[in-house]
């Protein structure tokens, strides 16, 4: 798999395109969730790229072959957005619809307070409050616990039900990808997350919340809220129903459609 330079680590990226992809070509950059890895966008990329859209999906620090550092603080999700920067950066990849998934939207969230002059649209799917308070000593504890412990050999049949759009070769890889996951990964990813605390009115794109009013992660009116607050002349809603917190593996056939009108829709903003 490839990797790209991300200043002291490597971050593991798969890339889809049209066969006639040119720089006109409308780009969507993809982050995934906190146990996740890129892997979860492979359906999403290839239909994307049959509807003329190119895709980059970049794994985290932690995440499938990307760098695993020992500090707890390299996988914050502002350090996870400085990453992202700098691999962006490398990859030469300056204009894009920048789309988070779960933690990812968090990421997102960062990389466009930073660098907004980059980013022609913003897509924030089943993400959690940015202002959610900091973990209780007993939450922590919970957190610390199942840190250090491996996830099962087999994923149970709730996930693999949410992941039954992805191939069962890739199912398997990505949960791989999970059980390899560094315990630090889970302790730095934790709230709070300092920086974006009213910044949401502030975001100067046109931004899709998408959700599914199945999710048993984070509950669809965390996500309601959070587009409620965004900027009334800038804001989208795509509610999929029937659908748990993995748009992007349960249906991604349904995502990649509404992802394709989105991102051709403000490419080039």
């Amino acid at each position: 798999m490839p990797l790209v330079r991300a200043g002291d680590v490597e971050l593991e990226y798969f890339e889809t395109g049209p066969a006639d992809a040119s720089d006109a070509t409308p780009l969507a950059v993809l982050v995934h969730g906190a146990s996740s890895s890129s892997r979860i966008w492979e359906t999403v990329q290839q239909r994307l790229a049959e509807a003329g859209v190119r895709s980059v999906a970049i794994s985290t620090l932690g995440a499938g072959a990307s760098s695993q550092p020992e500090e707890p603080a390299r996988y914050a999700p502002a350090s996870y957005a400085r990453d992202l920067a700098a691999a962006l950066d490398t990859l030469g990849l300056r204009r894009f619809t920048l789309v988070g998934h779960s933690l990812g939207t968090l990421v997102s969230r960062y990389y466009v307070r930073d660098h907004a002059e980059r980013v022609d649209a913003l897509v924030l799917m089943a993400g959690p409050d940015p202002a959610r308070a900091a973990l209780t000593p007993e939450q922590q504890a919970q957190r610390a616990s199942r840190a250090g412990a491996e996830a099962p050999e087999t994923p149970t049949d709730s996930w693999q039900e949410q992941h039954q759009g992805l191939s069962a070769e890739t199912r398997d890889a990505l949960w791989s990808d999970i059980r390899a996951n560094p315990p630090q990964r889970m302790r730095g990813q934790a709230s709070p997350w300092p920086g974006l605390e009213g910044e949401a009115p502030k975001i100067p794109v046109h931004t899709l919340v998408v959700c599914g009013d199945a999710d048993d992660v984070v509950a669809p009116e965390v996500a309601v809220r959070g587009y409620l607050e965004l900027d009334a002349t800038r804001r989208h809603l795509h509610v999929f129903h029937g659908v748990g917190h993995f748009p992007n593996a349960q249906a991604p056939d349904r995502l990649a459609g509404v992802l394709a009108r989105f991102v051709r829709g403000y490419a080039g903003e």
